[in-house]
C-alpha cells in the first residue's frame, strides 16, 4: 500500500473532521471534543501548518490525520518547548494496517527537522510503547492535566535531548477547556 503524507490543506478540513469523529466515536476515553480541539489549535498563535499532516492513498481521500502542537516543559531553572501529539486518528476501515505508525513516523521526522527535542502524548502505552515512547515520569516530566496514570508518554527525538529537562508539561489553554 502506497500512501502520501502531506501537509494539510484547507480542502482537507471537512474530511479530517469526519475522519476524526469516526475514529474517536468508539473510544471510551473520548469526550467527543477532538474536532473542536483541532479547530482551536489551528487558531493559536504558535500553530505550525507543517506539523498537521494527512495520509492519503489517492489524491483526494484523507484516511489519517495527526497534529503536533508546541507545549512547554517548565523546570526550576529552564523552559523547554516540545510538541504534543493530539490527536492522531485513522479512519476505522484503515485501522490495524500500519497507517497510524507510518503517520507517526512522518510527524516525528517533521518535529525533529523543526528542531523540537521530543514529542509528548497522552495515550496507550501498548501502542506508543512499541514505537519508542516511554513514561514521561522516566524523565521527571509531569503533566499539568489530569491524565490516567501511565498514559503520559514522551519520546526524545535525538539522543540526550531530554537530559536535565524535567519539570511540569504545560499545555495551551485550548487543551484545558478553560
Amino acid at each position: 500500500m502506497s500512501l502520501s503524507f502531506e501537509t494539510i490543506q484547507p480542502a482537507d478540513f471537512k474530511q479530517v473532521d469526519q475522519l476524526v469523529s469516526a475514529a474517536f466515536e468508539p473510544v471510551e476515553e473520548s469526550d467527543g471534543s477532538e474536532v473542536d480541539l483541532i479547530h482551536q489549535l489551528r487558531s493559536t498563535y504558535d500553530y505550525q501548518g507543517s506539523l498537521e499532516v494527512v495520509a492519503k492513498p489517492v489524491m483526494e481521500k484523507v484516511i489519517a490525520h495527526g497534529l503536533l502542537s508546541p507545549v512547554t516543559i517548565r523546570g526550576n531553572r529552564h523552559t523547554t518547548t516540545v510538541v504534543a501529539l493530539a490527536p492522531l486518528a485513522v479512519a476505522p476501515e484503515w485501522q490495524g494496517q500500519g497507517v497510524g505508525s507510518q503517520l507517526l513516523s512522518e510527524l516525528e521526522t517533521r518535529a525533529r527537522l523543526a528542531g523540537f527535542p521530543a514529542i509528548s502524548v497522552v495515550g496507550d502505552m501498548n501502542y506508543y510503547g512499541d514505537r519508542g515512547y516511554v513514561m514521561a515520569e522516566d524523565f521527571a516530566i509531569h503533566n499539568t492535566l489530569p491524565v490516567p496514570m501511565g498514559s503520559h508518554l514522551i519520546k526524545p527525538l535525538t539522543a540526550g535531548s531530554l537530559a536535565h529537562v524535567g519539570g511540569m508539561l504545560e499545555y495551551p489553554a485550548v487543551f484545558r477547556n478553560d
